[in-house]
């Protein structure tokens, strides 16, 4: 009896050994892309009223929209020439004079981002930058694919 809980011991810690390996295995998989979507009302009194979508691979881009009064950044580094590979998002006003919002996110040379938040707000979570003479709002998250 007791060579049969052993085995069993040993059956379970072997399983919980793999499973462990191959949730890390997953989790250090790098994000083949990254997905932005910025979403614009002109009052915190509507819905949405605009909607970009910005998608990166693994190459060096910087892309940008203007969303109502706002204009929406996001630049994207590999890291291939400094090996610091980063998101870096920011909002400004449409005509790109002042700078409302920035947040850097680094990333990993090899891994990640995770998507961790709730309700698909991926890596970011779900920002929200304000105009600062109305009521208008832009929201944004980015997710790893």
């Amino acid at each position: 009896m007791q060579k049969i809980w052993r085995l069993l011991g040993i059956l379970v810690v072997s399983l919980l050994f793999t499973a462990c390996g191959g949730r890390a295995a997953a989790e250090s998989a790098k994000a083949e892309r990254i997905t932005c979507t910025a979403a614009y009302r002109s009052s915190v009194e509507v819905g949405s009223e605009q909607e970009d979508i910005f998608t990166f691979t693994d190459t060096d881009d910087e892309l940008w929209a203007t969303l109502g009064e706002l204009m929406f950044h996001a630049a994207y580094d590999a890291g291939g020439a400094d090996n610091e590979r980063n998101l870096r998002v920011w909002v400004t006003d449409a005509a790109d004079t002042a700078v409302y919002h920035s947040t850097l996110y680094q990333l990993p040379l090899d891994s990640g981002p995770q998507n961790q938040f709730v309700g698909g707000h991926g890596f970011t979570g779900l920002s929200y930058s304000y105009a600062p003479d109305s009521s208008a709002e832009l929201q944004y998250w980015c997710t790893a694919d």
